[in-house]
């Protein structure tokens, strides 16, 4: 593969690589917060599972301001009384919106049911894996639970703990009873690729087929741009026969008697005029003297493109400047550009000349067989 291709081709994986891992993280974000909405819902089930396993017998009364609880505002503090007496709880703004339910009721029958006999974190984490699994989702749960005095300590905490229970796996914290006295932390053991698997199998492919079709597509784009110039060539060939066979040159350019442009073979042109080799619709800018050489070589087409030394040194150095080290020289930087490019076309050194070979007529030499067949467009 070609450095330009090499090149192309590593700037749209480049960009495509961006945008592959900005929709994998778009897509990860949104399935989390899903998944959290989902794990809160399913924990809320398994609370009024737990809430109906218990036997609430005995009488409880609790008390607030009706007029508080008819406005916006939060009071600052509720109190309920059971069998052990008045209790007083100063009631959080932010926990109370993080309770897992907005019924005042509900609220007090929870810290009636669950304040006689505190929640343990094992058998509601049990509890709530049932839950999870009904909503379809199959991971590892952990739970913490918290019992907050008024003061807002912890009174007593109890969890069913894991080595990978941290922030990352947190997805919920949510607050139970009427002063959202009990804080419950829940845990699932999720990560990028159990939460979006099937997502990155697709986006992967779609990547490697939308980059594979944009690089296809931009390389025939660029051989069309290139090759517009010559819809307008009218093609005439003119077949000569002789005994001694010489390479195809279509001449595809041709002003004022003086050629500029010649088409070598089906893969490249010659502009002489602008030093520059198109092979395969990519052009390639050439030295100016590796030009005027191969010019040189194509003017002889009469003389089976053969070159003597004199003739060559002539005209690149008219000053008298070259000698036989510098015209080798130029000659094998040509020779270079052709096997560069895989023109299939080579040079050969004879006595005190040079001669321009190309395609089939590269193993024929030995049987002295050449083309005198010229195309003029």
């Amino acid at each position: 593969m070609r450095p330009k291709r090499i090149i192309l081709l590593f700037v749209i994986a480049c960009v495509g690589g961006v945008i592959f891992f900005f929709v994998c993280k778009y897509t990860y974000d949104f399935k989390v917060v899903k998944l959290k909405e989902k794990a809160r819902n399913a924990f809320i089930g398994a609370v009024d599972q737990e809430l109906r396993n218990r036997s609430v017998d005995g009488d409880c009364s609790f008390n607030l301001d009706a007029k508080a609880a008819m406005s916006a505002e939060i009071p600052d503090s509720v109190y309920f009384e059971d069998e052990t007496g008045k209790r007083w709880y100063r009631l959080d703004p932010k926990k109370n919106r993080m309770n897992i339910t907005n019924n005042s009721t509900l609220r007090a029958l929870h810290s009636f049911a669950f304040g006689k006999k505190e929640l343990l974190a094992d058998s509601l984490n049990a509890v709530w894996n049932e839950q999870l699994r009904k909503s379809n989702i199959f991971l590892e749960s952990a739970l913490c639970v918290s019992l907050i005095n008024i003061d807002g300590s912890i009174k007593s905490q109890n969890t069913c703990w894991n080595e990978w229970c941290n922030s990352s796996n947190l997805v919920f914290t949510s607050y139970i009873g009427y002063a959202c006295e009990i804080e419950i932390i829940g845990y699932l053991c999720y990560s990028v690729w159990s939460i979006m698997y099937k997502e990155i199998f697709l986006y992967l492919l779609l990547y490697i087929v939308l980059v594979y079709g944009f690089y296809k597509s931009f390389i025939v784009l660029r051989r069309k741009l290139y090759s517009l110039p010559n819809k307008e060539i009218i093609e005439i060939e003119v077949i000569k026969e002789v005994p001694v066979e010489v390479p195809v040159i279509k001449v595809v350019q041709n002003i004022d008697a003086t050629i500029h442009s010649y088409k070598l073979n089906e893969r490249s042109i010659f502009y002489s005029e602008r030093n520059i080799l198109v092979v395969d619709g990519v052009e390639k800018k050439i030295q100016p003297q590796t030009c005027r050489i191969l010019e040189l070589f194509l003017e002889e087409k009469d003389h089976k493109y053969m070159l003597e030394y004199s003739v060559i040194m002539d005209k690149l150095w008219p000053d008298g400047s070259g000698n036989t080290l510098r015209m080798h020289k130029a000659v094998d930087r040509l020779r270079a550009l052709f096997k560069e490019n895989d023109l299939s076309i080579n040079i050969q050194r004879k006595n005190s000349a040079y001669q321009l070979i190309f395609g089939e007529n590269l193993f024929e030499q030995a049987n002295n067989k050449n083309v005198d067949e010229m195309e003029i467009i």
